[in-house]
């Protein structure tokens, strides 16, 4: 396949993607995008910033990575993970409802409109409603200010989109609405919605992949039509659980285990050889859709495979650190230690990011590891 490269006005330099206002996050289900989102987030946060994770269709998976509890059956419920940054999980129904509430103010009229049966079935008739609405909640967002400064009440807002082929439906949902509808309210809010997301100074269209085959094909699409049919503009491609081996196949084939050793330490350097091998076998079964990949004309982020047991705030963090370098932002360490955080966060290898994974070895065994 053939890349189109974008315009030239709506690429970014990596560096440049902390500065914009709006980052949507889109990928194929199951390549990572809500680990992306969340370690963005708290990257974006941890430079001082005022964040906001928006999650769709009461997707709080985001959330939970960062460490808040489970939400009830409540969906648009603004939380704090941190001073600087906060998750919201919204649907479309949510953002129809808060809308009412500000044109019904009062609750017993309010709630006899919800909760009639005409309602109900408008709701869950009407085309593209859902997707419209929940836009036009993430462009309420964009527009809040602090009453008492008039400052923007967010600094970024990351968007954690549904996989692929709903996300180019929320995408394309303003631009329909415009097109369809005559003069009138519906129109006149599309167009600002739409307005907001083709601005390049604000708002950027990211994505989520990893060098796999169906992966790199629904990616390699997805630009396409963001590119060619939507016309947004264009940030990073993160690339996911990247494998590395810093030593070639053909050198780790001609490796010998020391005969000498004792019993104990031969059996641990066969376990480990197995494994390096193993890696440098993912490594070049992953070269050519890196290859692929980059056809695309898009900065890119590789982001490590994380091996861990378990996955949660303190590897999301590790994760959040590698695309803070990754992107020249600073990590908030200073001096010789803090260069030295940044080397070993730009050049983490598999085994750095699990902890290590040495005397380990044989209490954990590759099979037992598992990646988000």
């Amino acid at each position: 396949m053939v890349a189109v490269p974008p315009d030239r006005h709506k690429l970014i330099a990596a560096s440049a993607l902390f500065a914009k206002r709006l980052l949507f996050l889109i990928g194929k289900g199951g390549v990572g995008k809500t680990t992306i989102a969340a370690a963005l987030a708290l990257a974006s946060s941890k430079q001082g910033k005022k964040t906001l994770l928006i999650e769709f269709d009461g997707n709080t998976r985001a959330a939970h990575m960062l460490g808040l509890p489970p939400l009830d059956e409540s969906t648009d419920v603004l939380r704090q993970v941190s001073p600087t940054l906060s998750v919201l999980s919204t649907t479309g129904q949510a953002a129809l409802e808060e809308y009412l509430r500000l044109i019904i103010p009062v609750g017993r009229l309010l709630r006899v409109v919800t909760e009639s049966r005409l309602y109900q079935y408008f709701v869950a008739a009407a085309p593209g409603l859902k997707e419209l609405l929940t836009m036009g909640k993430v462009w309420y967002e964009e527009r809040q200010r602090d009453p008492e400064t008039q400052q923007p009440r967010w600094d970024i807002l990351i968007v954690d989109m549904p996989a692929t082929g709903h996300s180019l439906q929320y995408l394309r949902m303003p631009r329909a609405a415009r097109d369809t509808f005559g003069a009138g309210m519906v129109q006149r809010e599309s167009e600002r919605i739409l307005t907001l997301f083709r601005d390049p100074e604000k708002t950027v269209v990211n994505l989520v992949t990893i060098p796999e085959e169906l992966p790199v094909s629904e990616t390699q699409e997805t630009y396409r039509q963001l590119t060619e049919d939507l016309d947004l503009p264009l940030g990073v491609l993160f690339i996911n659980r990247v494998h590395h081996c810093p030593l070639p196949p053909a050198r780790l084939a001609s490796a010998q285990i020391n005969t000498k050793a004792s019993l104990a330490d031969r059996r641990l350097a066969e376990q480990v050889l197995a494994s390096a091998q193993a890696e440098a076998a993912l490594v070049e079964a992953q070269a050519p859709y890196l290859q692929q990949l980059q056809q695309l004309s898009l900065p890119t982020v590789q982001v490590p495979f994380c091996f861990a047991e378990q996955f949660g705030l303190s590897e999301v963090a590790h994760i959040a650190q590698i695309i803070a370098v990754s992107l020249g932002e600073k990590t908030g360490e200073k001096g010789e230690k803090g260069k030295k955080r940044r080397r070993e966060a730009a050049t983490a290898q598999p085994s750095d990011l699990g902890g290590k994974m040495a005397a380990g070895t044989e209490r954990h065994s590759r099979k037992n590891l598992r990646q988000p």
